[in-house]
């Protein structure tokens, strides 16, 4: 078990404020285990996730390179930035931080929101091979998800409670945090571990040092998504995985007390269950975009038919316009002008004639001194996730130096209690550590 470190907690300011902020007092502090050289060990069931995980992640990429990654990979990024800010309770519709992405302003929420999908984004065309850590490149993504909160935290930090006093985990006292962090890029240089176990035990071990004074959650999963892509399995691709991190948050958050407390297989059974639902979801966003795109491509071609005098139709910059709209569903006169190489005037008559076809929607209210077009319809499409995923095949795995163990007393029964926030029972095996909430 690793150690608590006793620690005082006083208020910097107490006037005015409730008797439950301004207590002082003792609290103690965790310190989690270095990384560096540390065994995993892993029940079959979730060895056998793992494998699951890593073969439908490979299938799911080379099914989207098949289709076109350049026609979704945005769409993807999108899906993880903000399935990882619902998590932290940001809400905005897809559009909306679109919008704001686009125009770089907009309500606080999507503000937010496009601040994380600027960093995911940002983290794929960071090149792989850099003398500097991962960690250190998560330290500066982070800076673009809370500006105000830049930097190393200097102060202690907790999560629920008012303060320290009462808080559900006080994470470690800020002059340990370096050397943590220290500690896992060591881990993560060294390949110890396949990708989603590597990627499951570095997030719960950032979450853990907790290292921001703000912005820790999703800081913590674009680090997953970046192992996932550094060590191969995903290169240059996000995943949505916090779609499902989201769906059964209360089980991702369960995972993370339960790594705190020596259980390391629960987090990576999580992990490896959204990275299967990620890759699922990836193909079925693959799928739909192009179907969207046939869909929309004919009824430009009917609006154009109908409005002509031969009723032929001549394919021209709203078409090439459709085609790109999965990197661009957020659109104005200047863009289209650029990267269509047509004039101001053909370019807004383009514009024009998507949104008079339905295509595109005309939005006066994001940026006062012009028009932006939005393809509300392409971006809802990333805004609906699959239902979740729970792997059945308890078949053993493993590559060393992680260690696939049964579940305790050998028992291969699942459990079976339903879930009603997920809608599926539960398949850990009976007996599993921890409770249903």
């Amino acid at each position: 078990m690793a150690p608590f470190v006793d620690q005082v907690w006083t208020p910097s300011v107490t006037d005015g404020l409730p008797r439950r902020y301004t207590r002082s007092g003792p609290y103690r502090a965790y310190v989690p285990e270095a990384l560096t050289g540390r065994v995993v060990v892993l029940r079959a069931s979730t060895q056998a996730l793992v494998d699951e995980a890593g073969a439908l992640a490979a299938a799911a990429l080379a099914s989207v390179q098949h289709a076109g990654l350049g026609q979704i990979g945005d769409l993807l990024v999108r899906s993880e930035a903000s399935a990882s800010s619902l998590i932290e309770g940001y809400e905005p519709t897809p559009r909306a931080v679109a919008v704001a992405d686009f125009v770089k302003r907009g309500r606080t929420p999507a503000v937010i929101v496009a601040r994380n999908l600027r960093a995911v984004r940002e983290s794929l065309t960071r090149p792989a091979a850099t003398a500097r850590g991962v960690v250190a490149e998560v330290c500066d993504l982070h800076a673009l998800i809370t500006p105000g909160a830049a930097g190393v935290r200097q102060e202690p930090v907790w999560i629920g409670g008012a303060t320290p006093l009462d808080a559900h985990y006080n994470a470690p006292p800020s002059d340990r945090v370096p050397g943590l962090l220290d500690d896992l890029d060591d881990y993560l240089t060294s390949h110890a571990h396949s990708a989603v176990v590597a990627a499951a035990v570095a997030h719960a071990q950032f979450e853990t040092i907790h290292p921001f004074t703000d912005g820790n959650g999703r800081a913590g999963r674009i680090l997953l998504g970046i192992v996932l892509s550094r060590y191969g399995l995903t290169p240059g691709v996000a995943l949505p995985v916090s779609t499902e991190l989201f769906r059964d948050r209360e089980r991702y958050y369960a995972a993370l007390d339960a790594y705190r407390g020596g259980d390391d297989d629960t987090i990576v059974a999580v992990v490896a269950d959204a990275v299967c639902v990620a890759a699922e979801e990836s193909v079925r966003l693959s799928t739909a975009v192009a179907s969207w795109l046939e869909v929309q491509t004919k009824t430009l071609d009917v609006h154009l038919a109908e409005r002509s005098p031969s009723g032929r139709v001549r394919h021209g910059a709203p078409h090439r316009i459709i085609a790109d709209l999965p990197t661009s569903p957020v659109l104005d006169v200047a863009s289209v002008a650029s990267s269509q190489a047509v004039t101001d005037n053909a370019a807004r008559a383009a514009l024009e004639t998507l949104a008079d076809a339905g295509i595109l929607r005309r939005d006066r209210k994001a940026d006062r001194t012009k028009t932006v077009y939005v393809a509300a319809g392409l971006l809802g499409l990333v805004g609906t996730p699959l239902p979740g995923h729970r792997a059945d095949d308890e078949s053993a795995g493993g590559d060393a130096p992680v260690v696939a163990v049964e579940a305790a007393g050998g028992s291969t029964d699942a459990c079976g209690a339903w879930l009603p926030r997920a809608g599926r029972a539960c398949t850990e095996p009976a007996g599993h550590r921890g409770q249903h909430r």
